[in-house]
């Protein structure tokens, strides 16, 4: 089945909203399908059209559209099959959503592709706006197209739990942290990970004035070391170490890519406090990294304390998670890698290093000083729970969907009223 849902449509596209009071404008212009919000804050329809489907069959959704008046694309503009079973209600029938989107000159193209599952019988395709009251959206493309399932992305990950013997110097630590990646390189691995403060990690106790002597520019000697092992291997390698910046001073973790080239570096958003009375200042950013296999993100240490740390990366589309640290808490990684259905890498001086599944398991796990390696997949990553946020709200960054306007303005609303209380 190729269909091109508009040039073919034979006055099939329907118009659907729950309820009448939630009902956007709805309009055919030239062959295209158009819908307003048209003032009301609550508006939430769609354009919807049925369509066959096979079990077990992959298909392409595919749209192009212009739109105004819409702030936030992932939230107000949702393009969706639901997968119709007889005359089931919605509620037992499995939903996917587009998840992402691009720019193509003055429009945006949103398209994934989708496996039927295995007790549908046909394809429901919506176009939804939704709590958009200035929207306007023109649907001038729409098709669903029979495609080749996705293919795995698996991606071989090693990771560890070491520090240097105690008290070591700087030139101890590019040594030992090598030979460790060196240990990593025998299972050729896509990607490496070094826990924080992976450069100073057993220097002698130290005042943070003795701390800025050993802090590095990026790149410095460890991270000439780093980038020596990426070549070597042929793998990304990414580790956390004590930055120097002029005159300033940050925690800091860098990927390199298999050529050994700097790709990019994200600094500590939550020092931990004893870090600041050192001298160390937060950074003020989560950043995701495109690599040859997938997106990645890293947050530090105490930064898994804030759950907003892994959900900004999530919604800016990392699939796996890097995390650096000297310790953690072990709790705390299932639930970051379940939120945000994402892989999460833990590389560390004093906890376990290991390798969390989407669904909060430990692929990987070690307690003692020596490293580990596994292999992921990153088109494999189910729900914990098959009806957690429904099937609607797919990774990565599931909470995309799971937001709606009223959820955003309650927390603006909250965060009004707490900075009026002190202000």
């Amino acid at each position: 089945m190729n269909v091109s849902l508009l040039k073919n449509s034979d006055g099939a596209w329907s118009t659907w909203t729950p309820m009448p009071s939630l009902s956007p404008a709805f309009s055919a212009e030239n062959g295209h399908l158009r819908v307003a919000g048209n003032g009301n804050r609550h508006c939430f329809g769609a354009w919807t059209q049925r369509v066959p489907a096979q079990p077990g069959k992959a298909y392409r959704l595919r749209v192009a559209l212009r739109c105004e008046g819409v702030e936030d694309l992932f939230l107000h503009v949702t393009p969706h099959v639901v997968w119709r079973r007889g005359e089931l209600p919605e509620s037992s029938c499995a939903e996917d959503a587009v998840r992402g989107f691009r720019r193509e000159g003055g429009r945006v193209v949103g398209e994934d592709v989708f496996v039927a599952p295995g007790n549908c019988d046909g394809a429901e395709v919506r176009l939804l706006l939704r709590y958009a009251p200035e929207g306007v959206v023109l649907f001038e493309e729409v098709s669903l197209s029979e495609a080749e399932p996705p293919a795995p992305r698996r991606v071989r990950v090693g990771t560890m739990k070491f520090r240097p013997p105690r008290p070591a110097s700087p030139a101890d630590h590019v040594r030992l942290y090598g030979e460790q990646i060196d240990r990593l390189g025998l299972a050729r691995p896509d990607l490496v990970l070094l826990p924080e403060f992976a450069n100073t990690a057993s220097l002698p106790p130290c005042r943070g004035v003795d701390l800025w002597e050993f802090a590095e520019p990026i790149p410095g000697p460890f991270c000439a070391m780093l980038a020596e092992k990426a070549r070597a291997y042929c793998a990304y390698v990414c580790a956390g170490v004590v930055e120097r910046d002029g005159d300033f001073m940050f925690n800091a973790a860098v990927l390199y890519d298999r050529e050994g080239k700097l790709i990019g570096k994200q600094r500590k958003v939550h020092p931990y406090w004893p870090e600041e009375p050192m001298g160390i200042l937060p950074g003020d950013s989560f950043e995701v990294f495109h690599t040859d296999f997938g997106t990645v993100g890293i947050m530090i240490c105490y930064d898994s304390w804030w759950p907003e740390s892994a959900r900004l990366l999530a919604l800016k589309g990392a699939e796996v998670i890097l995390f650096p640290n000297a310790g953690y808490e072990e709790k705390i990684l299932p639930a970051r890698a379940i939120d945000n259905n994402v892989y999460i890498v833990a590389s560390t001086l004093n906890s376990p290093a290991a390798i969390v599944t989407p669904r909060g398991d430990l692929l990987a796990v070690s307690a003692v000083n020596n490293t580990l390696t596994a292999e992921i997949d990153l088109n494999d990553r189910p729900k914990c729970h098959p009806n957690a946020g429904g099937n609607l709200n797919p990774g990565p960054g599931g909470a995309r969907w799971a937001r709606n306007a009223n959820s955003t303005r309650v927390y603006e609303e909250i965060l009004a009223e707490v900075q009026s209380s002190y202000s």
